[in-house]
């Protein structure tokens, strides 16, 4: 990084060892003020809407500078690695310490609702109430393992749920040049908490918009506040929110690996951004390549 930092930064894709250091060295581009070319080229592991733009939409991001600089970021299969069991509620889900019984109950909720929140064809307005039903059914099962917030770090342990390589070091970047990052999620941001707290990228310069579990007097988890956060209800909760009023900067890079992410931008204020998707499944590269400026496999 160094070496990039005080020589030309023209990369390539095959360089890179994952998606996520890429992105470093995105913000290291930005961080030198200099003109640049993206990193990496249309192949089977980046894929640009159009490049051309997306490096115009780049170099403009550097002649504005640092204090123009913003990054907005979803969690789940974006800041963590791709994992069918390795999402914030998985953490808790398929702790084994609540028995085959409740992963059982668990699943047959998840198995459910999860192909409706994946199919894109459907109505939005279905889709959204399919994911409200899901949050609130899954909150239910919670609620009767009256697990203690102690437990959590436990759970985490025990589960699959990692940040992607390279998230710490892109995170450690933006808190070394005072760039706000924001994290908005539909997951547990009480899990989301504990998971950056232990790999020590749990900065003053980020900020969290997640679900956050309720605790009775004696620690025991009762319910989360509402308004609920799912990946479709994310324009409405940022409606609400007062971080979007307080942060305002002209240039904005935005991450996330559904469509429904892109909606984070409509409540910020900004007059540019830079939109990278992370696609986990091959069956969405196509509409995914048409959406975001960036895509990486």
């Amino acid at each position: 990084f160094e070496l990039l930092y005080n020589n030309a930064i023209i990369l390539k894709a095959e360089y890179m060892p994952s998606p996520m250091l890429s992105l470093v060295l995105v913000v290291i581009m930005i961080t030198s003020s200099r003109m640049v070319d993206l990193p990496g080229k249309d192949d089977l592991s980046v894929i640009y809407r159009d490049k051309v733009h997306a490096t115009q939409k780049l170099n403009k991001f550097i002649r504005s500078g640092l204090n123009n600089f913003q990054i907005v970021a979803d969690f789940d299969y974006t800041l963590t690695s791709w994992d069918p069991t390795g999402t914030c509620f998985s953490v808790i889900r398929t702790y084994p310490g609540f028995g085959e019984e409740f992963l059982a109950r668990t699943n047959e909720i998840k198995n459910k609702h999860l192909p409706i929140h994946l199919d894109f064809s459907l109505p939005e307005d279905f889709r959204k109430e399919s994911d409200y039903q899901w949050f609130t059914k899954i909150m239910d099962c919670f609620i009767d393992t009256k697990f203690p917030k102690t437990l959590i770090p436990a759970m985490l342990e025990a589960s699959r749920c990692r940040l992607r390589e390279g998230v710490v070091e892109f995170l450690k970047l933006a808190h070394q040049h005072h760039i706000p990052v924001l994290i908005f999620s539909g997951g547990i941001k009480d899990v989301i908490d504990v998971l950056l707290e232990r790999e020590n990228c749990y900065f003053d310069n980020i900020s969290i918009i997640s679900n956050r579990l309720i605790y009775d007097e004696s620690g025991i988890m009762v319910g989360a506040e509402k308004p609920y956060i799912t990946a479709s209800s994310k324009l409405e909760v940022a409606r609400e929110n007062q971080y979007f009023s307080r942060i305002i900067r002209d240039n904005m890079l935005l991450l996330g690996d559904m469509l429904s992410d892109l909606k984070m931008a409509s409540c910020v204020k900004y007059s540019e951004m830079i939109s990278v998707g992370f696609c986990n499944h091959d069956k969405d590269k196509t509409k995914y390549s048409e959406n975001f400026d960036v895509l990486l496999m």
